[in-house]
């Protein structure tokens, strides 16, 4: 539902430059999935985002049954009972809860839980934020008694829920053709952020999970904080960045990226996408984000994730983003229309985006199909663990059976649910008991 203001040149070279190897690795006995469609048929609809998620602007009031303003305590779920928490919230002296939010695109309302009273559901609206299309959750709430409800110093939001976790997906061969199984990199994620009292951001925890390294490079993985606020180092509003509790330093980079995992290989060198081998139990990294500068969750932090990217086989120039986000400033320009990407060249100078600069919007990490090398799927379900990924050599868009209705119409939202699998095409194994129980 996202539109994005943007510039597009199509910068597309063919066949100039190739990689010496193939991104896969080499396993005995299985064979790809034969179909006579897959991704390369899809019709990808002009600034299609390839996002599972939706900004959700909550515009929140509380009041007593004279209609005037209450400070109150809540909690924000899914559906109440049995549903999952998004957040925990405080309304404001004037009995307002307003910002923003990420949402799965398939929601369509959340309920408001306040002890003693029944929930209350708010059902989503439509709205653009700075010309971007946005969910909106407005209502006014009554508090039946106000004299008993307390009022937290702390608050937190849950991406994409408490206990739910999203899965990052890449192809590691950019610029060069993809085979679209988004099984090179697959990371799990649960971000957890602590707000104050101002509804501004102090701390981030991200749990990560490494699952699966279908491929035979030594990539990395890394975050890049993206917005006007963290320009020009040495990023005083940042205090600290921890992996299971080492300190990482930033590097030198004009917006402070962070190197999470140095070598994936090191953690998984086996590949968890063929269902013919033993399934390794995923690699946990807890990352945590202290700030000395309270920042607003979407605007400066672009909650859950920031710019999540990986490095592919240790060449530090060579990154590959989620379609639409901005390279690091260490990001090799060369590959830039090189292959079959498209890339729009403006966003690899970064001389473009000093501070105050509109940072998103740029075509970027996408041939002139609109096709991708990465994809974020926002797994908040009710009653699902993990989005499963197809296994090796097989096609996202015939592991999926709505994968293509998803990508041209829009519908179904939530295309990578269990009713839309394509059993003997997805890899199964999961963690048991799934993280986090």
């Amino acid at each position: 539902m996202k539109k994005f203001n943007s510039f597009l040149i199509f910068a597309v070279i063919t066949a100039l430059f190739f990689l010496t190897q193939s991104c896969k690795k080499n396993v005995d006995d299985p064979t790809p999935n034969q179909s006579e469609q897959g991704f390369e048929t899809l019709q990808v609809p002009e600034n299609f985002n390839w996002l599972t998620s939706t900004p959700l602007k909550i515009d929140l009031k509380f009041v007593d049954q004279n209609q005037d303003a209450v400070v109150t305590s809540f909690e924000v779920y899914s559906k109440f009972p049995d549903g999952v928490k998004f957040m925990t919230g405080t309304s404001k002296s004037d009995g307002s809860f307003a910002k923003m939010y990420q949402i799965a695109n398939y929601r369509s309302s959340f309920f408001v839980v306040i002890p003693g009273q029944d929930p209350v559901e708010v059902v989503f609206g439509e709205t653009e934020v700075n010309e971007i299309s946005a969910y909106e959750a407005k209502a006014t709430i009554t508090v039946v008694n106000p004299s008993l409800k307390s009022v937290a110093a702390e608050t937190y939001e849950y991406y994409p829920a408490e206990g739910k976790y999203g899965s990052l997906c890449f192809e590691d061969n950019w610029p060069s053709e993809a085979d679209y199984d988004f099984n090179d990199v697959v990371i799990d994620y649960n971000v957890i952020a602590t707000l104050n009292d101002d509804f501004l951001v102090t701390k981030i925890n991200m749990q990560l999970f490494l699952r699966a390294s279908g491929a035979n490079n030594h990539n990395g993985f890394g975050i890049s904080f993206k917005h006007s606020w963290s320009n020009d180092g040495p990023y005083p509003d940042i205090a600290t960045v921890t992996v299971n509790g080492t300190p990482v330093t930033a590097e030198a980079t004009d917006y402070p990226s962070f190197i999470i995992i140095e070598d994936i290989e090191t953690w998984q060198p086996t590949y968890n996408s063929f269902m013919n081998q033993a399934f390794v139990a995923p690699t946990e990294f807890n990352v945590e984000i202290v700030l000395n500068t309270p920042a607003s969750n979407w605007w400066e932090l672009s909650l859950p994730l920031q710019n999540p990217f990986i490095i592919v086989d240790q060449e530090r120039g060579r990154e590959i983003h989620l379609p639409w986000h901005l390279p690091t400033s260490l990001a090799d320009p060369s590959y830039v229309g090189k292959g079959v990407d498209a890339s729009d060249p403006y966003a690899f100078d970064p001389g473009n985006f000093k501070a105050g600069n509109m940072v998103i919007g740029y075509y970027t990490y996408m041939t002139e199909e609109g096709f991708p090398w990465a994809m974020d799927i926002y797994m908040d379900s009710d009653d699902e663990d993990l989005f499963l990924y197809p296994v090796e050599f097989t096609d996202i868009a015939n592991a999926y059976t709505s994968f293509e209705g998803w990508v041209e119409e829009s519908d179904p939202w939530e295309w990578y649910l269990p009713e839309y699998r394509v059993v003997d095409s997805i890899y199964s194994k999961i963690p048991t008991p799934p993280y986090g129980e």
